[in-house]
């Protein structure tokens, strides 16, 4: 299989910015869905060599955030700012298949909003206004600051190193809201009473991921409505590592029936009821199939 980017001089080059906070997110699930679509084609050819294909990728100077003329540095321009996770396995642009100047990425464990990653998210909504639409907090799958969280919530006496070391614990205090509305749903819809443990926690796991984002993404809200008001929308969502996938829900299927984005909860009762659409999407998963929808 040839993945070849392709650069013709005698294309028009455009700048076609989005216009709205929809638009914007429209355009980064697009990006998701050609970049999932790419990673299940190179592994179809992986699985049946004989099948050979091309893939031609168009790029251009601005694709690539070169200058148009030797010496010249670009404005910068993003249409979206990301907060994701540092975890190497979850390159924003890739997964939203991104050019240089489109997205403002802030990049930090467990995808938390310390006064480090506010200060980021300040001067983006401050300074690079004219351009940037939407605002969108990416968690992901078999996130390690996620998943120490969930150890210290379930038998905090075995992970009592973590009280000593206050970096890490700074990050699994933020997560922590997340970790126990996401065990509260579960009480609360009978699952954490059906489950064995280890599958209890390996859902927990996905929950609270989907809660974090969330929970962040009505953080960063907070913080643009007082900057900017209403005119830079703020979603979350969370990269499904081993589908390549990019949902506002844990997938369940193949991802075509799951938004990409959810919108930011709008207070306490809204992440409770998104808490418990998460439990009972994650009550129907298959336990033969939990490797590939929830890792």
């Amino acid at each position: 299989m040839d993945i070849i980017y392709r650069y013709d001089p005698h294309a028009p080059l455009e700048i076609d910015s989005p216009e709205t906070p929809q638009e914007a997110l429209d355009r980064l699930a697009a990006g998701n869905h050609r970049f999932a679509t790419l990673v299940e084609r190179m592994q179809n050819v992986t699985e049946s060599p004989d099948e050979s294909e091309s893939v031609v990728i168009p790029v251009s100077p601005l694709t690539m955030g070169i200058p148009f003329v030797s010496g010249h540095m670009l404005p910068q321009r993003p249409y979206a700012l990301v907060l994701g996770c540092s975890d190497a396995r979850a390159p924003v642009e890739h997964i939203f298949d991104c050019g240089a100047n489109e997205i403002f990425v802030v990049r930090v464990a467990g995808n938390v909003l310390g006064l480090e990653c506010l200060g980021s998210v300040d001067y983006a909504v401050s300074h690079l206004r004219d351009s940037l639409r939407t605002g969108v907090v990416l968690g992901h799958t078999g996130c390690g600051a996620v998943t120490a969280t969930v150890d210290m919530y379930l038998a905090p006496r075995g992970v009592t190193n973590l009280a000593l070391r206050h970096p890490v614990r700074s990050l699994v205090d933020r997560i922590m809201l997340a970790v126990r509305a996401a065990a509260q749903a579960f009480q609360d819809s009978g699952m954490a009473d059906e489950l064995p443990p280890e599958e209890y926690r390996t859902r927990l796991i996905t929950a609270a991921s989907f809660l974090n984002a969330a929970v962040t993404a009505f953080d960063v809200q907070r913080e643009v409505r007082d900057l900017v008001g209403s005119d830079v929308g703020v979603a979350y969502g969370v990269y499904n590592v081993a589908r390549s996938r990019v949902s506002a829900l844990p997938l369940t299927d193949d991802g075509s029936s799951t938004p990409t984005f959810g919108s930011a909860p709008a207070s306490a009762d809204g992440l409770t009821k998104l808490a418990e659409e998460i439990a009972a999407r994650l009550r129907d998963v298959d336990r033969n199939q939990q490797t590939v929808y929830l890792s």
